[in-house]
């Protein structure tokens, strides 16, 4: 039978040897296609077992064809009708050995890409954190099952000493029970659920938009490199920005309530080298004698440094996100 040469000339070869071989059969086109879907240390791997290749003989390109056959096939079997109906099918097309042989190993890269999953979502340095205190086997099968950079990654944020130990039992590891692997993941994901449920306030759209409210007009050199690569991401930072020109811009029972909470004098500053148009905005949030006072001020400054400015635009600005945080001001309904 065909399987039986296969076994035979695959035999002592490694898998990354035979993927290699596999992206020489299929060719340049269609192996880039398939790089650019995994990591930047597998590619390496690859491409390098690839150069070591002279040339492939007939049998070597049937048998390695025929294994990767095999694979999607199988694979194939248990998403249309389960694991038991894959089983079937194999050992009545395989045999009993070579059936078991297959499904084992996919049932080990089901469980590997299944398990620990979530932990994607997770900071390294805050994961090894979370770890350190495990025993070296115990993290050892964690790593075994992310991805190598970012495994490499929490190995380096944990203690000398225990780096050491965990390097050791993941260069000794073998097979470990799905039982033990799914174990291990279950208490991990319990243990990590506060933290889990926290990531999503520790970044995004809105914590970048507040970040860059208070760096002033560098936010914009900021945006516009961020733009150059990602232009839908800069636009959503910039609408949850909110910048001196927005605070103009607001309903004006809205600009009254920030002006009642900032000195007269550093709005005259914020406002020096306003457009008319500007000015009439502010004033006309004023009482006559507020008014009044504010173009006393204004008219008293001569030269102002662009610094002093910006300085009191952010002492306003900051006012006017404390009153929308409060919900004193709603902004949505402003922009509404």
């Amino acid at each position: 039978m065909m399987e039986d040469i296969d076994r035979e000339i695959l035999k002592g070869m490694s898998m990354l040897e035979k993927v290699a071989h596999f992206c020489v059969l299929i060719g340049e086109d269609a192996t880039v296609k398939i790089f650019q879907h995994l990591p930047k240390n597998v590619v390496e791997d690859i491409s390098t077992a690839i150069t070591q290749i002279n040339s492939i003989d007939k049998d070597i390109s049937l048998a390695v064809l025929d294994e990767f056959h095999l694979y999607t096939r199988s694979k194939g079997f248990i998403s249309s009708g389960g694991f038991d109906y894959a089983k079937d099918i194999l050992y009545k097309s395989l045999g009993k050995g070579e059936a078991d042989d297959v499904l084992a190993k996919l049932s080990r890269m089901k469980l590997a890409a299944q398990s620990f999953a979530y932990l994607d979502a997770i900071n390294p340095k805050q994961l090894s954190d979370f770890i350190k205190d495990e025993s070296p086997q115990t993290i050892a099968v964690i790593l075994s099952h992310m991805e190598a950079p970012r495994a490499a990654d929490v190995l380096m944020s944990l203690e000398e000493d225990v780096r050491v130990k965990v390097t050791m039992q993941m260069a000794t590891i073998k097979d470990v029970s799905p039982d033990v692997v799914r174990t291990i993941s279950v208490i991990l994901e319990k243990k990590l659920e506060s933290l889990l449920s926290s990531i999503v306030d520790v970044g995004g759209v809105k914590v970048v938009a507040d970040m860059l409210n208070r760096v002033g007009p560098k936010s914009q050199d900021i945006l516009k490199n961020i733009n150059g690569v990602d232009t839908s991401l800069a636009t959503k930072i910039k609408e949850n920005m909110f910048v001196f020109e927005d605070l103009l811009n607001l309903d004006t029972e809205y600009v009254m309530k920030i002006l009642q909470n900032v000195d007269t004098a550093d709005v005259a500053v914020a406002m020096k080298n306003s457009t008319d148009e500007d000015l009439e905005k502010i004033t006309s949030a004023m009482s006559q004698r507020a008014s009044d006072r504010f173009k006393e001020e204004y008219e008293m400054l001569n030269k102002v440094k662009i610094k002093d400015i910006e300085a009191a635009q952010r002492k306003m600005l900051d006012v006017a996100q404390k009153m929308i945080e409060e919900g004193v001001i709603d902004r949505d309904m402003d922009e509404e």
